[in-house]
């Protein structure tokens, strides 16, 4: 009896803790992981071997909660609440390159699967904790200050010249801008915006998206700040701010489902407009990414956009042909810019602000006057399209288009000079900020620089710059093919001048005997000389002999 009553009681202890047991279960389930439960354990097998406090490759520690948030050299990897903007999930997955743990298999799904709960609810740090909020960026400047560029120039630190990306052939050149303080100019390529000198045109270094393909880029107006914007084509768009002055990324931007072709930020630099095929342009704040406005006025993909010299307005087009002006609070409409009857390809503002540009696909570039978004004035640009287009400091225009041509405009809309020919398709044009050199990207992902005064090709810029090593695997082929060449010119010398030494000591006999010869001759000739003397001596003594009377017996 006691027994069957002591049994009924741990039945009923067996089925309250197993009740206990599955609603913690079920309550765990219902919960974000944590980093400290769920994560950590995680990142012990299979990364803090690399990613610790001794050993911090790529300057990344993921021992800790702290470190992890931190991120590594190239700035934060993990975006609470953003799974597919966070760098960290998108090596781990193995959806972008260079794919974690290295040369192994990927992370098993169910890990993979709770990191990405775990950034989806917050990236928390333990139980009972509150999600990360996503830090505001401090960008916008005070109105009062000069938005121009001032200072000394500002140029990126040394960087690493190996390049993160490398392709069979380069990528056509969508995303170029030159810094309007500084000669530097910025190249979008694959998952990488490369820097250059356009004093030298050499590599000065790469900053990495790892978003995809970049498609524009921009720098602020004060040039202290580098926009990249692009994405993987029906799928996602993302924007990343970098500091030039440190090449640190500043802040991300964005989540769209597709890439962004047209963006720039405002000269306050307190808001960044984006567009592509949605056909929707968004205002987002820089400060935190948050949504400021949406236009849903496009009727096709937005492909160009820029904001004025002073932010407070800013003009778009779209691929059929539509363009506007609009107020840059609020996203309101302030002008529809009508004529084009091609996509627009590029748009443009003049240093001053008064003047907008348009080019078109229609071949047509037009002037817009800011004040009432009146046409000014249109001209034949490029047969078959006009693609890019950028003002000069005095007010000339260079453009460039599907003739393959680089063209400087002057004021009035004439046709100053043609550039070289270009290799392919011309899409983009900028100018550097000592207005000294003209650049022209084209689809084949050629960049070329102009001297602005004479228009006469200065070089050509590789935008697909192979890894170092291979460069170095050249330059030792190039160094061997130099030794054999030097190897075969010295046996050449050394033959020539053995030769030499026999056509010298031959030379010196000749001269020898030349000289014993000539010596031989003058003595010749000296007595040759004493002899014709004594004949002729002879000869006159006889005849004065014959003319004397015979003497007396």
């Amino acid at each position: 009896m006691r027994f069957a009553i002591r049994w009924s009681r741990a039945r009923e202890i067996l089925c309250v803790a197993g009740c206990i047991s599955f609603a913690t279960v079920v309550s765990a389930a219902d919960a974000p992981p944590t980093f400290d439960e769920h994560v950590l354990p995680i990142f012990r097998e299979k990364c803090c071997s690399c990613h610790n406090a001794d050993k911090k490759q790529g300057g990344l520690d993921l021992t800790s909660h702290g470190q992890a948030m931190a991120g590594g050299s190239s700035g934060e990897v993990i975006s609470p609440g953003d799974v597919d903007g966070s760098y960290l999930w998108q090596l781990a997955s193995h959806s972008s390159e260079p794919k974690m743990p290295p040369e192994s298999d990927r992370i098993p799904s169910d890990m993979l699967d709770v990191i990405r709960k775990w950034i989806a609810g917050g990236a928390i740090e333990r139980a009972g904790g509150k999600p990360v909020e996503r830090k505001k960026v401090a960008l916008a400047l005070d109105p009062k200050m000069s938005l121009q560029p001032d200072g000394p120039p500002v140029m990126p630190p040394r960087l690493s010249l190996q390049p993160l990306s490398h392709g069979k052939r380069p990528l056509a050149i969508t995303g170029l801008a030159a810094s309007p303080n500084g000669q530097v100019a910025a190249v979008g390529g694959r998952r990488q915006v490369l820097l250059y000198d356009l004093g030298s045109l050499e590599l000065l270094g790469a900053l990495p998206f790892s978003h995809g393909d970049v498609k524009v880029v921009r720098f602020s107006r004060n040039a202290k700040l580098l926009l990249a914007a692009g994405g993987i084509g029906g799928k996602s768009g993302r924007v990343v701010l970098w500091d030039v002055a440190t090449a640190k990324p500043v802040t991300e931007l964005g989540d769209e489902f597709d890439q962004v072709l047209a963006a720039d930020m405002s000269a306050d630099q307190r808001v960044v407009a984006i567009g592509g095929p949605s056909k929707v342009i968004r205002i987002l704040r820089t400060a935190d990414g948050s949504l400021e406005a949406d236009i849903r006025k496009h009727t096709d993909w937005v492909t160009a956009l820029e904001f004025s010299p002073d932010g407070k307005m800013f003009a778009s087009g779209d691929r059929a042909g539509n363009a506007f002006l609009w107020e840059t609070r609020g996203g309101r409409e302030d002008a529809v810019l009508k004529g084009h009857t091609g996509g627009i390809t590029s748009v443009a503002w003049r240093g001053d602000g008064a003047v907008l540009a348009t080019a078109s696909d229609d071949g047509k570039i037009r002037l817009w006057n800011r004040k009432d978004g009146e046409k000014m004035k249109e001209w034949d640009g490029h047969p078959g399209g006009v693609q890019g287009l950028c003002w000069l400091a005095d007010g000339r225009l260079a453009s460039c288009g599907r003739d393959r041509k680089a063209v400087v405009w002057k004021p009035d809309g004439t046709r100053e000079r043609d550039l070289e020919q270009l290799a392919d398709i011309g899409l983009r044009m900028a100018v550097s900020s000592d207005q000294k050199r003209l650049l022209a990207g084209d689809l084949g992902g050629t960049l070329v620089a102009f001297e602005a005064g004479d228009g006469k090709k200065a070089g050509t810029i590789d935008t697909n710059p192979p890894p170092l090593e291979q460069r170095l695997t050249v330059a030792q082929s190039g160094l061997q093919e130099l030794a054999a060449v030097g190897k075969t010119t010295a046996e050449k010398q050394k033959v020539a001048a053995d030769a030499l030494q026999v056509a010298e000591s031959q030379l010196a006999a000749a001269r020898k005997a030349a000289d014993e010869a000539a010596a031989e001759l003058q003595a010749f000739q000296t007595r040759e000389a004493d002899a014709t003397k004594s004949i002729k001596r002879w000869q006159d003594e006889i005849q004065f002999s014959k003319s004397q009377p015979p003497a007396a017996p």
